[in-house]
């Protein structure tokens, strides 16, 4: 009989295994569904898989064995750890970067490119250049690049590690409002237990290479997040929780 898929999912990958050309065994037997509309963080040890399962996710690797699948209505954007801006190009041509490769003028796209700086605070910026831009300004760009071609499945590669933390919690909300608003499928890599259980509605935790998830955390998807919610006693429980499954991955 034909494998129909579930109509519920994004993507699964079930019994997958990557094993790099050197030998090095990256992931075995991971297991893992990720619902529409579901905000999804990969929470783990360095070097236990998460990216590589992003990677997976995002096309841009294969696995060695297992099954994965991802829905065929599924449009990807992908945001890496690092903005990635071209410096000679302005905002505004570097948000337009994957239109301009479907080979769409910049006039025809040029609404739909103010719109996602809109959706990042960032219209009054679209003459500017990476180099007068602050680091978090600069990952917006990449955010928006990322949702220029209309996502609904959006990936997101420990984006704001390198920010300071007022920018990176203001990002964090500035994300939160995106998902809600565009309706996105989120998957979300970060080693921050803090920044996992703010923003997401369930936490995938891996465990040390090769990867697998050892646990998952359901988050209550409606609670509004904001500083109340840091400071309550459901937040610390589940940062609990999520600290001493990482404790035990890394162990």
């Amino acid at each position: 009989m034909p494998n129909h898929p579930d109509p519920s999912l994004a993507l699964s990958m079930q019994g997958v295994g990557v094993r790099f050309p050197t030998g090095v065994q990256a992931l075995d037997r991971l297991d893992l569904e990720i619902e529409r509309g579901e905000f999804l963080s990969l929470l783990g040890p360095s070097g236990c898989g998460k990216s590589t399962a992003l990677r997976l996710a995002a096309g841009l690797a294969q696995p060695t064995t297992g099954r994965m699948q991802r829905a065929p209505d599924m449009r990807l954007g992908f945001v890496f750890q690092e903005p990635t801006l071209m410096p000679w190009a302005t905002v505004f041509d570097n948000v337009r970067l994957p239109l301009r490769l479907q080979g769409r003028s910049a006039a025809s796209v040029r609404d739909e490119v103010m719109q996602v700086l809109d959706l990042v605070g960032l219209t009054e910026f679209a003459a500017a250049f990476p180099r007068e831009l602050s680091g978090g300004m600069r990952m917006r760009v990449s955010i928006a690049r990322a949702l220029a071609t209309r996502p609904n499945l959006l990936l997101l590669d420990e984006p704001f590690a390198a920010l300071d933390e007022i920018t990176r919690g203001r990002l964090d909300d500035d994300l939160r409002r995106i998902w809600r608003e565009q309706s996105l499928t989120v998957v979300f890599v970060t080693h921050s237990v803090y920044e996992a259980v703010y923003l997401s509605s369930r936490i995938a935790v891996f465990s040390g290479r090769p990867g697998r998830i050892v646990e998952s955390i359901d988050i209550d998807a409606a609670l509004t997040r904001d500083e109340t919610f840091r400071a309550s006693e459901r937040y610390a429980r589940w940062c609990v929780q999520a600290s001493a499954q990482l404790s035990r991955a890394y162990a």
